[in-house]
């Protein structure tokens, strides 16, 4: 691959999975972290239930629930795209 690519474009796709012995770890799909994954849950502003969004450190992918939208990812390009160093 000459330039960033995701692994994964398909949206029904989840980019977290688990892995390990006995399912142990959480696994980065997109670049293949393991347990480098920030977990939040907070109370929905919808009234109900709660929103919950999961964020690789390594690569910024991201799945996010909440009760109204349900469940959505965002997947990171990876590799990351390299920066032009400016003259």
């Amino acid at each position: 691959m000459t330039r960033a690519q995701t692994p994964s474009t398909d949206p029904d796709e989840p980019i977290f999975g688990v892995c390990g012995p006995d399912g142990a770890s959480i696994c980065c799909r997109i670049c293949g972290a393991v347990d480098e994954v920030t977990v939040h849950e907070v109370p929905s502003m919808a009234g109900y239930g709660e929103d919950t969004s999961m964020t690789c450190k390594r690569c910024g992918s991201v799945e996010t629930t909440d009760p109204i939208f349900g469940w959505r990812a965002t997947p990171a390009t990876w590799p990351p795209t390299p920066e032009h160093e400016q003259p």
